[in-house]
């Protein structure tokens, strides 16, 4: 029964755990599924981390807490999308850019204003549901009952997503304008605005995975503390071959692999924490491995779009 026990525990925190990731990388496959990839979601992610405790403690709401990281994410993509859709320029350099300045904006942020009255600060944060009275369940409730509100709209986002990619008229658009974007254009479908719409909301995705670090699981804002979430994000749209449910699914496995290393910590002290921290990173390098030699990105990603003449 301990077994049994220790296995829904495990299980209920890395659904917690791959959250953020999981919103990470929902907005990625639709980034990349247009044809631009964002190696700066990191940068975002703590920008909304921060921009999200910052209006939860001025507002009093996570929720709106929430609202703000999603903006913030779409303001700090557009300065992504502007460079590699309106100028054409490299997107893996914008993207790094975007990451050291999203590094920047968000300590330097924290230190002007909540920085400055150190943990005094009471965080708002977003509390574990018990959907239909069903979360003290033994084994499944904490699982799938007792989840944060943002988890289930992760879920709800991916398979929505799923769904406008196989069965509407945007999702092909989508994926016209990431497979052959002269086509696209010669069909009178404007590839630059489709390009820089899904950047947008892309970005919008990733404030929220960072809002959720600071709002739902940690319930305040540490500098860097997506500790590299946002590469394990493009890591599972890679294996996940730009699908955005399993997107999830691997998202899920990284998750699980942190929260087993933070219980094997416990069970090993002698071994150095360290050895157990990398798990889920090596987790995320064996995937891209294996996933990347299977798999068949979408044929204009990271390819800007030039309009024939």
């Amino acid at each position: 029964m301990d077994e049994v026990v220790f296995l829904s525990s495990l299980l209920a925190a890395g659904i917690r755990l791959a959250a953020p990731i999981a919103l990470a990388a929902i907005g990625e496959t639709l980034s990349e599924r247009a044809g631009v990839i964002n190696v700066g979601i990191e940068g975002i992610m703590l920008v909304g981390a921060f921009v999200a405790v910052l209006f939860a403690v001025y507002s009093g709401s996570p929720w709106v807490g929430l609202l703000a990281a999603i903006v913030a994410g779409i303001a700090m993509s557009g300065v992504h999308a502007y460079f590699v859709v309106r100028l054409k320029t490299e997107q893996i350099v914008s993207g790094i850019a975007l990451l050291f300045l999203g590094l920047g904006l968000s300590g330097y942020g924290y230190r002007l204003t909540l920085g400055e009255a150190g943990t005094a600060v009471k965080i708002p944060g977003f509390r574990e549901l018990d959907i239909l009275g069903l979360a003290d369940v033994p084994v499944i409730g904490p699982i799938l009952f007792g989840q944060h509100a943002l988890v289930y709209l992760a879920v709800a986002s991916a398979i929505a997503m799923a769904y406008m990619f196989r069965a509407t008229r945007l999702g092909v658009i989508i994926k016209a304008v990431g497979e052959t974007p002269v086509a696209a254009d010669s069909a009178g479908i404007n590839v630059d605005r489709v390009r820089f719409l899904c950047v947008l909301v892309a970005g919008g995705f990733a404030g929220a995975g960072g809002a959720f670090l600071s709002t739902a699981h940690l319930w305040g804002f540490v500098e860097n503390m997506t500790a590299g979430r946002g590469f394990l994000a493009i890591a599972c749209v890679v294996f996940a071959r730009w699908n955005p449910v399993a997107a999830v699914l691997v998202a899920l496995v990284f998750g699980i692999a942190d929260a087993a290393q933070i219980r094997l910590q416990t069970i090993f002290p002698a071994v150095p924490y360290q050895f157990f921290v990398i798990a889920p990173y090596v987790v995320a390098i064996v995937s891209l491995a294996v996933g990347s030699r299977s798999s068949r990105m979408p044929a204009a990603l990271g390819i800007p779009f030039a309009k024939p003449r």
